[in-house]
């Protein structure tokens, strides 16, 4: 987003009401940026994070269509078709071509709005879900799965990429008794041939770079068959 507002493209080939458009969008605490043209839009959302596009279908240098379809292909923002074709078919090739709402001219104000906050209340929530799926927390430790790093309180902790597997999998697993071969054979992905060594090994690396005084959860051996990770 562009600062604390956010940033919306309207591609409109009419002017008049494209700057009619901006003004009531600004009015209401968003920021707007105005294209004429299919190459002008192309231009701007090459420049800019959008985080919503307002679509006419009829353009003078081409399709809204097909503009929708490569704004698709490059961003999950959404996109709001506002055009002047009514027939049916336009709403549905609009939706088939990405977009996620379709409304006709003359508009009412007061739904324009409505839809263009709700649209981006749903984005911001998918992104803030995203975000939230790819980090796991269990007491003071942190798995920022993007980064493939791990976390006790504010210090990274350092694992190498095959370290952070290991945790990965017992943390995914919490409570569960994981065997030894069902361990090394997940990360390793090669049999381990009833040696335990390089496991152990590594995993009381992962301990040692975890550090002694970490809270909230632990890694136990089930002596004899595999590791347990626990958060309390």
């Amino acid at each position: 987003m562009s600062g604390s507002k956010p940033l919306i493209l309207i591609v409109e080939d009419d002017k008049d009401l494209a700057h009619l458009n901006a003004r009531l969008l600004m009015r209401h605490g968003y920021n707007v940026v105005i294209a004429h043209t299919a190459a002008k839009a192309r231009e701007q959302a090459n420049s800019h994070p959008f985080d919503l596009f307002v679509l006419d279908v009829a353009l003078p240098d081409g399709c809204g269509l097909t503009l929708c379809n490569e704004f698709r292909n490059k961003t999950d923002s959404p996109i709001l078709f506002l055009s002047s074709k009514t027939e049916t078919l336009y709403k549905v090739a609009g939706l088939d071509a990405g977009g996620d709402y379709y409304l006709t001219k003359p508009f009412d104000k007061a739904e324009y709005l409505a839809v263009i906050q709700s649209l981006i209340n749903r984005a911001q929530r998918s992104r803030r879900k995203a975000v939230e799926s790819a980090i796991i927390k269990k007491g003071t430790l942190t798995l920022k799965l993007d980064e493939r790093k791990a976390y006790v309180g504010k210090r990274e902790a350092g694992l190498s990429s095959r370290e952070f597997s290991t945790l990965l999998l017992l943390v995914q697993n919490e409570d569960n008794k994981l065997a030894y071969d069902y361990i090394y054979e997940t990360v390793w992905q090669a049999e381990m041939n009833n040696d335990t060594r390089a496991l152990r090994q590594q995993i009381s690396r992962i301990k040692k770079k975890l550090g002694e005084e970490y809270e909230g959860f632990s890694i136990y051996n089930e002596q004899g068959f595999g590791y347990v990770f626990s958060a309390k």
